[in-house]
């Protein structure tokens, strides 16, 4: 979804420039903190764009009130929310250094003139491996064959190849869409599920999300990639589980939200599932004392595998320089976070 900014009667100039705030936070992994090195080549691939900027740096929140004073948009994954049209008079848009909002919800600290970017897109080259490898890993019952290294029994489980099973992907957005493709060249039947039910190259078959229920029992592996809103907290529960095949695959590379812990945990115990892989947990980080650690065939990777360290900022980067080109030509911002939808 794109949306027309407010035009600001300015020119920007290298006299009058626009403004961009940097907010990063030493809290956060160094995937998640833009490097002025990797700033400075993003504006030598944007030079149009590069001789209107100024820019400003700030780390958790030191200088940040006198900083968005003057800026026009502002790049940063953690910072201070509240009154933010006191703080920041000029702010036309945020530029979210990550693909979803939900650790932001509920959205009413938004001013209703300002626009939130995410960088749906950053992610796909790492993800869609990173999918197509939790498939494979799966499919091969590797979650089961580790279960069975932990208990020094040496437990010959031999599979199939992927070919000609199907995978149902929850959420064929941006990385979904890149896991369909990875699925569709290795011959598996793809059925998606996306909001609106509108059709993709590499799915075979896409619904809207009122059909999981009876697509459930037809998916050898399933495979989350939605949003996190308020709507689909606990997407996948008791009721859920129980509808899949007895002994398929279930992959969680979304946020750990989606799923009801003790759900997943209690189709694992009782073998109804015949393993999973999930990079995401509820809550994260996932406390020492939970027993979803001990879970048999789970596998459990701590929110990396979507997240590529060397390129994810620069393709970050370039989709808000690109941005900045069209608020300047009057045209529709990419990656426009829709308020009532939550992402």
């Amino acid at each position: 979804m794109s949306e027309k900014p407010r035009r600001d009667p300015r020119a920007y100039s290298a006299s009058r420039p626009f403004v961009v705030h940097v907010e990063n936070s030493r809290t956060l992994k160094p995937v998640f903190i833009v490097h002025t090195e990797q700033y400075e080549a993003a504006l030598e691939r944007h030079p149009d764009v590069a001789r209107l900027v100024k820019t400003t740096w700030g780390f958790d929140a030191e200088n940040y009130d006198v900083s968005m004073q003057d800026a026009d948009a502002m790049i940063g994954y953690r910072f201070p929310r509240d009154d933010l049209r006191g703080r920041a008079p000029h702010l036309k848009w945020i530029q979210v250094l990550g693909a979803g909002v939900d650790y932001m919800l509920p959205l009413d600290w938004v001013p209703k003139d300002l626009i939130l970017t995410t960088n749906w897109g950053a992610h796909v080259p790492k993800a869609s491996q990173s999918a197509l490898m939790a498939i494979l890993m799966v499919n091969s019952r590797i979650p089961a064959l580790v279960t069975e290294q932990r208990r020094r029994e040496w437990n010959r489980i031999f599979t199939t190849t992927v070919e000609g099973k199907t995978l149902l992907i929850v959420g064929v957005g941006h990385i979904g869409g890149g896991a369909a493709a990875q699925a569709k060249q290795h011959g598996m039947r793809v059925i998606g599920i996306r909001r609106s039910g509108e059709p993709h190259p590499s799915v075979d078959e896409m619904h809207r999300p009122d059909a999981l229920h009876s697509l459930l029992p037809r998916a050898d592996i399933v495979l989350l990639n939605t949003a996190l809103t308020s709507r689909t907290r606990f997407l996948m529960g008791e009721k859920e589980f129980a509808l899949m095949k007895p002994g398929a695959g279930f992959i969680n590379m979304s946020r750990g939200g989606l799923v009801e812990p003790k759900a997943l945990e209690g189709a694992l115990r009782s073998g109804h599932l015949g393993g999973a892989m999930v990079d995401v947990t509820l809550p994260e980080p996932l406390p020492a004392d939970s027993t979803l650690w001990d879970a048999p065939n789970l596998i459990i990777t701590p929110h990396v595998l979507s997240d590529d360290i060397e390129q994810y900022i620069p393709r970050t980067l370039d989709i808000f320089f690109d941005n900045v080109r069209r608020y300047l030509a009057g045209q529709p911002l990419r990656n426009v976070v829709d308020l009532e939808r939550e992402y």
